[in-house]
């Protein structure tokens, strides 16, 4: 693996990089590695502008079209650009210094890694810990879809669960489904680095991993059948579920907790899975999660 990345700083409007990060987490941009959100910057005026940061192999000549044809098509014209070349060990240390512990849920503290153990961490109290390293993996928590997947089982119990996490990205949702007394949980995702992530996030959490079982795949994957999942963890687009819907419509157990679906996409959910019963759903900055009972 290459030591150093193309790096990309692409600033937009606030509106726009939400509806934007939705789609890179879907790994709608192969090429891409990894990115960030600059969300905390000394003396940064107050604005409704933000800076996402996107990392691309160092010798991938059309990642800026790439990127530019995305936002073409999500219709986001308002943004400019910088580009760059920089070493691993710096891409490391530059997304810790936009990336701080937050409180996720009622119960819960999202802890970067390099924050546990020190005063940071303890102000938190007794609230369940979810130590985060997201390296090059996407998933750290602040987008809508992961806050109300968390509440969600803050209000439901996963006691002696077992629980399949559908797109796994840094393996948050895997953590705090075993700290909600999930018993067993098999992850996936189709980007390697999620894969990596989850694994050493796992090792961040737990001293014992065996309960879990993390694969690189999507829901082609044989072992998603054959797993007795109590229920389905899935923080993925609409288009993903289309993609895969024979096996979403046939998937193991009888709860599917769905996240990533915009609300003007919800009918179009409804239609394409009539098999599965819509129980409840929350919303936040019109993103839904969605709580379905498969038919009898």
């Amino acid at each position: 693996m290459s030591s150093s990345y193309h790096e990309i700083s692409l600033h937009l409007g606030q509106d726009d990089a939400q509806a934007l990060t939705a789609l890179l987490d879907q790994n709608l941009i192969p090429d891409l590695s990894g990115y960030y959100e600059v969300l905390y910057e000394e003396n940064r005026p107050a604005s409704d502008q933000t800076t996402l940061v996107l990392y691309f192999p160092v010798e991938c000549v059309e990642c800026r079209w790439d990127l530019e044809a995305v936002l073409l098509a999500c219709g986001i014209e308002s943004y400019y650009l910088d580009e760059n070349t920089i070493e691993q060990s710096d891409y490391q240390e530059a997304y810790k210094e936009h990336y701080r512990p937050f409180v996720l849920g009622e119960g819960f503290a999202v802890v970067p890694s390099w924050f546990k153990g020190t005063e940071d961490d303890a102000r938190f109290g007794a609230r369940k810990r979810i130590y985060l390293d997201p390296g090059l993996a996407f998933g750290t928590g602040l987008h809508a879809t992961s806050r109300m997947m968390v509440r969600w089982m803050e209000n439901n119990p996963l006691d002696n669960m077992k629980v399949l996490d559908a797109g796994c990205g840094s393996g948050i949702l895997t953590i705090a489904a075993l700290r909600m007394g999930a018993s067993t949980v098999l992850a996936f995702d189709v980007d390697g680095n999620a894969v990596h992530a989850t694994n050493s996030n796992l090792d961040l959490n737990f001293e014992n991993n065996d309960s879990v079982e993390v694969l690189k795949g999507g829901f082609e994957l044989p072992q998603i059948m054959s797993f007795d999942a109590d229920l389905t963890l899935a923080n993925i687009t609409l288009n993903v579920f289309l993609s895969a819907k024979d096996v979403v419509t046939t998937l193991p157990g009888q709860r599917l907790i769905v996240s990533g679906i915009i609300v003007e996409q919800k009918q179009d959910f409804l239609d394409a899975f009539p098999g599965w019963n819509l129980q409840s759903e929350m919303e936040d900055d019109g993103w839904l999660v969605m709580e379905f009972h498969k038919s009898a």
